[in-house]
């Protein structure tokens, strides 16, 4: 499969190329940095259960969030447009993120770097009224959520995320996209002839396939998405009882799949929708049963002029490995005021209920959550 996608997209692009002989540019790629710093700050109350830790929890967390994007592009005389983009997070020291080019036209979008999957970067969220809080934010979380860790119905948990691939989207027809990427692994030794014996536990061939729709009926726009991913196990961990035993019996799922949904309407000020997200585990439990988690939103959100507020919910629910199940609720209310351009501060207040299947971190937290963001 991975030689007919490259096969297939090379030549779209040389047929692009094709069309008018030399592809020249009137101007060369100039770069620009743009990006975003976030500071939050949370004060909650957190009850814990069964004497967990939670009980003498910090009450007051600071947080933050830094990113900065170098990009740019240029578009050709034969109308396709060349590109590239990397981002620098630097909330645990400086590291590089994701980082691609891409090249699009007529025919569509071809990216091959480090990215998400064509399945999460077509995701349609639960609508928010804070994109720098919510239920599905994996940062600024603050209370201890239990053994299901976060509410997300778009990364799937499995592998690296970013991991580099090819992916291709097509041109919008009629407000569809037909999104596919693929990951032969899940770092990039093999291009330093780092392609040795299949490693314990780490997963290949991520396949991502999604499609989206994006279409408005009189004053009401309809959004929604359906999305698939596969991953293939290079090898179940070895367990055995001494370092010199024969490996026991593998418990593993060889291979794990994700499979999920969203949607949205939109009119006026006003947008409401949510997503369904289910995804196998790899490693099953002591007896050689299948473990799966299921993750979901809703929300509503009114979104004019300098300011936005929304309301959320947010469940998860995974099978542990000693069977039980872990589960996860939140509520949320949030808000973002503008300020100026790239300047907005926003607050949110949720309630968090978790329960661990084992009882040994339960948690109800009540969370007064505030920020401000910082876009440039």
């Amino acid at each position: 499969m991975k030689k007919t996608l490259l096969l297939g997209t090379t030549a779209l692009v040389a047929a692009g190329f094709a069309v008018s002989g030399v592809a020249q540019a009137e101007d060369p790629i100039s770069a620009g940095i743009s990006g975003y710093y976030k500071a939050a700050m949370g004060m909650m109350s957190q009850d814990g259960g069964d004497g967990e830790a939670a009980d003498n929890s910090h009450s007051l967390v600071l947080g933050q969030d830094l990113e900065i994007s170098i990009g740019g592009s240029t578009t050709l005389d034969n109308g396709i447009t060349a590109g590239f983009n990397a981002q620098i997070e630097g909330n645990n020291g400086a590291t590089i993120d994701e980082k691609h080019i891409f090249l699009s036209g007529g025919f569509g979008t071809i990216t091959v770097g480090a990215v998400e999957g064509a399945r999460q970067s077509m995701t349609i969220f639960a609508p928010s009224g804070n994109y720098s809080f919510g239920v599905n934010s994996e940062f600024f979380q603050f209370a201890a959520a239990g053994g299901a860790g976060n509410v997300h119905t778009y990364t799937d948990g499995l592998g690296n995320e970013d991991a580099i691939k090819l992916m291709y989207k097509t041109p919008d027809f009629n407000g569809f996209q037909l999104g596919i990427s693929f990951a032969p692994d899940q770092s990039e030794a093999g291009q330093y002839g780092g392609n040795t014996a299949d490693d314990a536990n780490e997963l290949e061939a991520e396949t991502a396939l999604a499609l989206s729709m994006n279409r408005p009926l009189g004053d009401v726009t309809i959004s929604g998405m359906i999305g698939y991913e596969k991953h293939t196990l290079e090898r179940c961990e070895s367990v055995g009882t001494t370092p010199t035993s024969t490996p026991a019996t593998q418990q593993c799922n060889n291979g794990p799949e994700t499979q999920q949904v969203g949607g949205k309407i939109s009119w006026g000020n006003w947008a409401i929708g949510g997503g369904l997200q289910t995804t196998d585990q790899v490693k099953q439990t002591a007896t050689g049963a299948a473990r799966d988690r299921q993750d979901a939103d809703l929300g509503i959100s009114y979104w004019s002029g300098n300011y936005g507020v929304g309301l959320q919910f947010g469940a998860a629910e995974v099978t542990a490995t000693d069977g039980s199940n872990d589960s996860l609720e939140i509520y949320a209310l949030n808000a973002t005021y503008v300020l100026g351009p790239g300047v907005d501060v926003g607050a949110e207040v949720r309630r968090l209920e978790a329960e661990d299947g084992s009882s040994t971190a339960d948690n109800s937290a009540t969370v007064l959550k505030t920020h401000v963001s910082l876009g440039f």
